[in-house]
């Protein structure tokens, strides 16, 4: 059973063989990398695990962090870290695998990224490449009136990884272009 669980983890988070990531993206004294600012008071990038990542995030004023990791297996660890720093987590589960995660996980995640109430906020997956991107890419077309052409690029510029195993990610940006019905009628 362990074995099972060891595998299932490493696919989801590994990237493709031989795949070496050049950490561009990471602000100088962290471990955040795939880090942005997708629209005023709203960033997203990898799971925070230094003090240094969360005093980053603080000095943006960041008040919420929404993880969106599927199983998030320290979950009470970084809740106790962010607490630390006057940070609420909240877990927004969503899978990253060839079943497109549930339209009800999106919205209520978009919903809570486009709230003023909860500026600044920041939100991430493990390695804030898959299940992120796809939300930051969402948020661009639904909100800020990103093209679908533009946002694929964008998902894919972001650190989006195509592979049979986060297949439903892809498979749910192309079967909603635009944002559904229960998101428009939410405040």
């Amino acid at each position: 059973m362990k074995t099972r669980v060891a595998l299932l983890l490493l696919c989801w988070t590994a990237g493709s063989p031989g795949e070496v990531r050049a950490h561009a993206d990471r602000q100088p004294g962290t471990t955040l990398v795939h880090f942005g600012r997708v629209d005023e008071g709203v960033y997203k990038g990898s799971k925070p695990h230094s003090d240094a990542d969360y005093r980053f995030l603080k000095s943006l004023h960041v008040r919420y962090i929404v993880d969106l990791e599927v199983m998030p297996l320290l979950y009470r660890s970084e809740k106790t870290r962010a607490k630390r720093y006057g940070i609420l987590l909240i877990p927004a589960r969503m899978n990253a695998s060839p079943l497109p995660p549930s339209e009800k996980h999106v919205v209520s995640i978009l919903a809570m990224l486009r709230d003023k109430r909860y500026h600044p906020i920041y939100f991430h997956c493990a390695l804030g490449r898959d299940r992120t991107s796809l939300i930051a890419t969402l948020y661009k077309m639904y909100f800020l009136g990103m093209p679908q052409p533009e946002a694929e690029r964008y998902l894919h510029e972001s650190g989006y990884k195509d592979g049979w195993v986060r297949s439903g990610l892809t498979s749910y940006l192309e079967r909603h272009p635009a944002p559904p019905p229960t998101l428009l009628a939410r405040p």
